[in-house]
């Protein structure tokens, strides 16, 4: 991959698809089918869908699970390619987050046990709340009822009135079957009992229906008694609004990324083109530049990608509400099941510095994942070790960044490009813990040496505000020159494209950006990933 670099991203792409065919071809790897998505999700869902009483019993059918499960995906990562996805990157990505969310499911947690679902069930109930709490609540509906107490229903549901409860594992097989799929297929938790702490708080009236021993507002946080919550519509027009905002802006990046080589991959690129390179003269804005391009690229491609959940499940479950019902209990029409994937940038890292920027505004997919696996870690260690809150920080931070890191560097490793996943994406990520604590021992340390009498608010959050700048300026270009090394940026994530259409773009482009096919059939009739 050191070679002179072609005369456009587009022959580059096409040489490394055909060099990955050839290798495929010789036997130097093995193609990616279709049906090991399904191979994937089907031994968790078997493996927690055998209900069994005994704990031993149950504790080994999930172990025997999660060998299998390990042993695909290794097989996977060592020996399988595609280039769908940014050149084999989600193939790698994919695959370990599988591993880690099965451990999840499997080993870390009891499931059965465990977890909880918030499910519709035919019916209503009465809550002693008051009426001010109609406005914004998210759909929800209190009509007065003769005993002075307010009846909750769900103003969109036309079916019938309608309450929600807490379901934990079923016994009936269908309802089992459904509700193990919803665990399999989440990541944020929105609708169970570990729905993970970034989420906005779920509405009152919903609290109080799920929780009838707490039937009082004065139980909740001052700061979410004042919360507003937007009704379904103003949920899928706001994701809508995503979607196309994400949609201009990684069409706007794409074309002025595809013009500086160092996208491309170039071990040595030329000076950035105009207006870019009168940058030349200071090579830390060049490096600045380009790793500004990188993390927007990234935000904006996850804001394309995540704004389609509510546009496909809530703006279905609102045209066909009984089609929605008759598939699940989930209350995919509840807006609330929906929210935003980043939190508030400037609040969080001028409040929190390095460690708000990671725990708050960036986004939390995989939170619930690292935090079982480290609970499950401190569980094991001796409680002398385990118990002291520094180390149970400490504990928390590196084994989540480490996983991220994993995550990222086998998602480089099987990207057909000379990437360096230990040296990129991993050692970025597991930077990141000892740069946190760093910076909470200057906030407990340094900086109350340098103000006895308190440290003022606007130094705090200077600190915090340079903090994360200067730490991403250290450790970014690891993982921003691995991007664009394994192709990261060739991807083409849009199916037309306006600026291109209008020749913003590379000779030969125009409105039509998805021209090669993603499947083919394999000769022994399986359907091959390309």
């Amino acid at each position: 991959m050191t070679d002179p670099l072609p005369g456009s991203y587009r022959e580059l792409v096409v040489n490394r698809q055909n060099e990955l065919e050839a290798l495929i071809e010789n036997g130097g790897f093995r193609p990616f089918f279709l049906h090991s998505f399904v191979i994937f999700a089907c031994v968790p869902l078997l493996s927690l869908a055998i209900p069994c009483q005994r704990p031993g019993v149950s504790r080994l059918i999930r172990s025997v699970g999660m060998a299998v499960v390990l042993a695909i995906a290794l097989e996977t990562i060592v020996y399988r390619r595609a280039f769908l996805g940014a050149g084999g990157y989600m193939v790698g990505l994919a695959v370990t987050w599988w591993i880690v969310w099965c451990a999840t499911l499997l080993v870390f947690n009891d499931a059965a046990k465990d977890f909880r679902r918030i499910e519709r069930r035919a019916g209503s109930v009465d809550i002693p709340i008051k009426p001010k709490l109609n406005g914004g609540n998210g759909g929800i509906l209190h009509q007065r009822c003769p005993n002075g107490k307010y009846r909750v229903s769900d103003h969109s549901d036309s079916l019938g009135q309608e309450t929600l409860v807490w379901q934990s594992y079923p016994k009936p097989l269908s309802h089992r079957l459904n509700w193990i799929m919803g665990l399999i297929f989440n990541m944020r938790g929105p609708e169970w009992n570990w729905r993970i702490s970034t989420l906005e708080p779920l509405p009152p009236a919903v609290r109080m229906q799920l929780d009838k021993s707490s039937m009082d507002r004065s139980d909740m946080s001052p700061e979410h008694k004042d919360l507003r919550y937007p009704d379904s519509k103003t949920q899928i027009k706001s994701a809508f609004f995503i979607f196309f905002k994400s949609y201009i802006a990684i069409d706007i990046l794409k074309v002025v990324m595809m013009r500086d080589a160092y996208f491309w991959g170039a071990e040595r690129p030329p000076v950035p083109p105009f207006p870019f390179n009168l940058l030349a003269p200071f090579p830390i804005l060049v490096y600045s530049y380009r790793l500004i391009m990188s993390v927007t690229g990234v935000f904006f491609a996850l804001l394309y990608v995540t704004s389609l959940n509510p546009i496909i499940f809530l703006g279905l479950s609102l045209a066909f509400p009984r089609a929605a019902r008759g598939l699940t209990s989930t209350p995919l029409n509840s807006p609330w099941m929906y929210s935003s994937l980043f939190g508030p940038l400037l609040t969080s890292i001028l409040e929190k510095g390095l460690a708000g920027c990671w725990a708050q505004w960036w986004h939390q997919l995989f939170r619930f994942g690292f935090l079982s696996a480290s609970r499950w870690l401190l569980s094991v260690l001796p409680s002398s070790i385990a118990k002291p809150a520094y180390t149970r920080r400490s504990v928390h931070a590196l084994i989540a960044f480490s996983l991220s890191g994993a995550l990222h560097a086998v998602g480089s490793f099987t990207q057909h490009a000379s990437t360096r996943p230990l040296h990129g994406p991993f050692l970025f990520f597991f930077l990141q813990a000892p740069g946190v604590m760093i910076q909470h021992l200057c906030d407990q340390v340094l900086l109350p040496f340098i103000f006895p009498k308190g440290v003022p608010r606007a130094v705090q959050r200077t600190f915090n505000l340079c903090s994360v700048v200067s730490w991403f300026l250290l450790t970014g270009g690891l993982i921003a020159d691995d991007f664009a090394r394994g192709g990261l940026w060739l991807v083409e994530p849009l199916p037309f494209s306006p600026l291109r259409g209008l020749g913003f773009g590379a000779e030969g482009e125009g409105w039509l950006c998805w021209r090669e096919p993603w499947f083919r059939m394999d000769g022994g009739g399986k359907i091959r990933v390309l």
